[in-house]
């Protein structure tokens, strides 16, 4: 599929791409705008008085006296602004209202975010971290976060929602041209820069908000059915593994070529005994890693942080998944 050559809709909005775009814009700019011609008013008359009222050799500053008209005047700009923020108030809550339910027919689809990875759950139970949607369709995501507050934001679509730690949250939205969108996370969601016995963290460990991004993909309709027809896994279960590896994120703390990250490296550890935190030894086998991705704080390497940063993936990886991660460590030999 060719993707459509995007232009921005003027020098402060970026491509309008969804149903809502218009309209959003449309009551943006009106208050712009409308911001524009009273800050021009209030500075042009607040230069213009100071100008001819300035200090000057043979005048007298004399005291104010009371004004009816003055009066008048301070009750008018006391009033007035109602006439002006009343509509703005009637437009902005109905597009609020608008945004907050769902059409019936929409197609659900999952978000999860965590530290620092997305992930998107679609009805025939495949993930991706790659969000996907068929174009003039109506799209509610059904969000929640693992661990602390995230929100996600796609600027083509004018949405953003809060992903709240204990909480499920939605929003709707209806592409309106294929192509592709950016997608962010609009939350600080940065970790800790020391450690609990006061040492400092890797950078990555502290700071991996910046790299919680991925991108929305709009697919004609034909090219959306293909893509979810495709997601089953196929191949050797090791290739499986290094897909996951990269999918879910695992590729963002953990190494494969021996260097020392935020976590483990994966090369050659599999089989093999090692110290932990609490001075225990464990081999790191097919339990394990089991146990180190459904419960991440179960057993953590010496010299690493303890409670661990890795959010669990209890619920969101299936046991064939988690068999072939274990096949591509096992893959990752000295």
């Amino acid at each position: 599929m060719k993707l459509a050559m995007l232009a921005p809709t003027s020098f402060q909005l970026p491509e309008a791409m969804s149903s809502f775009a218009p309209t959003i814009d449309d009551l943006y700019m009106k208050i712009y705008w409308l911001s524009v011609v009273f800050f021009v008013a209030i500075v042009g008359a607040m230069v213009y008085f100071a100008v001819k009222y300035r200090k000057r050799a043979g005048h007298k500053a004399e005291a104010a006296t009371h004004s009816v008209f003055m009066d008048r005047l301070e009750v008018f700009w006391t009033v007035a602004p109602i006439f002006i923020l009343l509509p703005l108030f009637h437009e902005g809550f109905r597009g609020y209202m608008d945004l907050s339910v769902a059409p019936a027919d929409s197609i659900e689809i999952r978000v999860r975010g965590a530290q620092w990875r997305w992930e998107f759950e679609y009805p025939n139970g495949e993930s991706d971290n790659v969000l996907h949607v068929p174009v003039n369709k109506n799209v509610k995501l059904i969000m929640s976060s693992e661990d602390v507050l995230h929100a996600f934001f796609v600027p083509e679509f004018r949405v953003k929602k809060d992903l709240v730690p204990g909480m499920y949250s939605s929003v709707w939205f209806r592409p309106t041209v294929t192509g592709e969108a950016d997608l962010f996370c609009a939350e600080y969601c940065g970790g800790k820069s020391k450690d609990n016995t006061g040492a400092e963290l890797p950078p990555a460990q502290f700071n991996g908000h910046w790299s919680m991004i991925s991108k929305v993909k709009i697919d004609t309709p034909e090219a959306f059915d293909k893509y979810l027809d495709n997601m089953a896994p196929v191949g050797p279960l090791e290739e499986r593994g290094r897909a996951l590896y990269l999918k879910k994120a695992c590729v963002g703390c953990h190494t494969i070529d021996g260097s020392k990250g935020v976590a483990p490296t994966w090369k050659g550890v599999f089989g093999k005994s090692h110290k932990m935190a609490d001075g225990t030894d464990a081999v790191m086998d097919e339990n394990y890693v089991r146990e180190s991705i459904l419960n991440p704080n179960a057993k953590i390497v010496a010299g690493y942080t303890a409670p661990s940063v890795m959010p669990t993936y209890q619920g969101t990886l299936k046991e064939k998944e988690i068999d072939a991660i274990i096949a591509f460590m096992k893959s990752l030999k000295e």
